[in-house]
C-alpha cells in the first residue's frame, strides 16, 4: 500500500509540475476620426407661390416643390392653379472637408394648424462637405409637398418653420 501511495505521490507532482501552457499576444489598431464642428445657417427661406382653389368640392390636394424651387405638381383634376414666384429654402453646412454628411428634415404644420395644411421637406439625402467643407461650406436646398389642400381650405397666408439637422455619416 505504501509503494501504491509513493508511486501516486510522484504521478500528482509530476502533473502539477508540468510546464505552463504558452502564452499568445497579437497586437491590433485604433483609429480616432476628429472633425471641426458641423455648422448649417439658413440661407433662403421655402416659398411655394400663390395656389388658388380653382375646383368647387376635392380634398386630398398636394402641391410638389422640387429642390431646384419650381412646382412640378400643382394639385390635379383643374382644382389648384400656382403662379407667383417660387424658391426652394437654402442652407449652408460647414465643417471639415471632403466629409459626406446626412441631412434630415421632418414634416411639420403650417399655422393656422387647423386648416391640417402639412408639408414634406424634400431634402437630399446626404451631401458632401468638399474641399472647401471647413472654410466657405457646401450649399444645399430643400423643396417639399404641401398636401391636404381642400376646396374648404380657409384663405390666408400660411407660415411655419422647420427643423433641418446635419451630421457627419
Amino acid at each position: 500500500m505504501r509503494k501504491l501511495l509513493a508511486t501516486a505521490g510522484v504521478g500528482a507532482v509530476l502533473v502539477l509540475s508540468a510546464a505552463p501552457a504558452q502564452a499568445a499576444a497579437s497586437q491590433a489598431g485604433a483609429t480616432a476620426r476628429i472633425y471641426r464642428p458641423l455648422a448649417l445657417s439658413s440661407d433662403q427661406n421655402m416659398d411655394l407661390g400663390i395656389i388658388v382653389l380653382s375646383g368647387t368640392t376635392f380634398s386630398g390636394q398636394s402641391v410638389v416643390m422640387n429642390t431646384a424651387g419650381t412646382i412640378t405638381t400643382c394639385g390635379s383634376g383643374g382644382n389648384l392653379t400656382c403662379s407667383g414666384a417660387t424658391t426652394a429654402a437654402r442652407y449652408t453646412v460647414t465643417g471639415a472637408a471632403n466629409q459626406t454628411v446626412t441631412v434630415s428634415a421632418p414634416a411639420f404644420t403650417l399655422a393656422p394648424a387647423a386648416a391640417n395644411l402639412i408639408l414634406t421637406p424634400n431634402a437630399p439625402a446626404t451631401v458632401n462637405t468638399g474641399v472647401n467643407g471647413n472654410s466657405t461650406g457646401v450649399t444645399f436646398t430643400i423643396g417639399g409637398t404641401l398636401s391636404g389642400l381642400a376646396n374648404t381650405t380657409p384663405d390666408g397666408t400660411y407660415t411655419g418653420t422647420f427643423a433641418v439637422t446635419v451630421a457627419y455619416q
